[in-house]
């Protein structure tokens, strides 16, 4: 039974209920058999096998109900009253349609909108972040400008400073030199002055002048 069920299953083909009322599914093929339930026009139903002696067809429904039903009542399209029901609803759908696109399209349209806000402050943002991005980078070239200024000024200040210890020595040095350079001409000086009265005093100069004085006298 499960072969034949897996069978069945495998093999069924799917076919409606027609219009023209309500149908018993029974528990067997003939009119001697207890009913199992009633079907509906259009009601879908997956047909398992036919008997072409009995007329009868075996069916399975949606909800697994297992019986049999005679062939003519079952056809491949689904019955003309389901499809106009189904009709009637797509064109209630497709009436809706108008109103709902309407409604999508101011739900766009305001979106768009609002969109175009945020946009707004989004560049006058950026242009914002732009003028200070371009003061940032003339105040870091100026810090940088700044900083080689000092760094030079620095470097200056560091060889004048160089530059006037070398002029103090040297002003040191000459000042020395001169005090010694004075030194030797003062006593150069005296040393001559008492080189000459030596002299003078060596020379018949002096003799004369005495003997000059005893005559007198």
């Amino acid at each position: 039974m499960l072969v034949f069920l897996v069978c069945g299953a495998a093999g069924a083909e799917t076919a409606y209920i027609t219009d023209q009322g309500q149908f018993n599914l029974r528990s067997g093929a003939s009119t001697r058999h207890r009913i199992i339930r009633t079907l509906s026009s259009g009601t879908q139903v997956d047909v398992l096998s036919k008997d072409e002696d009995s007329g009868y067809s075996r069916v399975r429904t949606e909800d697994g109900k297992t019986g049999y039903i005679l062939t003519r009542h079952l056809q491949d399209s689904p019955a003309a009253r389901s499809q106009l029901a189904e009709m009637r609803a797509q064109l209630e759908e497709l009436q809706q349609e108008p109103d709902q696109l309407a409604a999508r399209l101011s739900k766009i349209n305001t979106e768009h909108e609002l969109l175009k806000e945020q946009y707004a402050t989004v560049a006058s943002r950026n242009v914002e972040l732009e003028e200070a991005l371009a003061e940032f980078e003339h105040t870091s070239a100026n810090i940088v400008h700044i900083n080689e200024e000092r760094n030079r000024l620095q470097r200056d200040v560091a060889k004048l400073t160089r530059t006037v210890g070398d002029l103090e020595q040297e002003n040191l040095a000459i000042r020395s030199g001169d005090n010694w350079q004075w030194f030797l001409t003062g006593a150069g000086v005296a040393g001559a002055g008492l080189l000459v009265g030596l002299v003078l005093g060596g020379s018949g100069l002096g003799g004369r002048r005495r003997s000059g004085s005893r005559d007198l006298f």
